[in-house]
């Protein structure tokens, strides 16, 4: 009786920690920080102040429902969102990952690398 008792403590526990981490993720996140790393041989510098200053205008907003809604300067769109071991997953693919408290996205193109760092306000 004990044993039971004391694994259906634990599996509370574990679902209650899982909750919790998740629960923190809904509400709106704002850019705290944007890191663009692009190759300074093929790119000025007023370019990547321009990109980073795009990058300062997007808004993730995380609904109770797992709605996920991304609302950039030029890009809106939205999914069911999920949390697995600190990768944050919009429909499935990798969307970025949970550190510290903060949501960070990296994303790569052609001209470089592009992190972005969210917060919740």
């Amino acid at each position: 009786m004990k044993i039971r008792y004391f694994l259906l403590l634990a599996l509370a526990a574990m679902l209650s920690a899982c909750t919790q981490k998740g629960d923190s993720l809904i509400g709106t996140w704002t850019v705290s920080k944007v890191n663009v790393q692009f190759d300074e041989r093929r790119n000025t510098p007023e370019l990547v102040k321009q990109v980073g200053e795009m990058e300062k205008q997007n808004v993730i907003s995380i609904s109770k429902d797992s709605m996920l809604v991304f609302k950039g300067l030029e890009d809106e769109w939205q999914g069911r969102a999920s949390l697995k071991k600190d990768t944050l997953y919009l429909e499935g693919t990798a969307f970025g990952v949970w550190k510290d408290g903060a949501i960070v996205t990296r994303t790569d193109s052609p001209l470089g690398e592009i992190i972005v760092t969210y917060w919740k306000e």
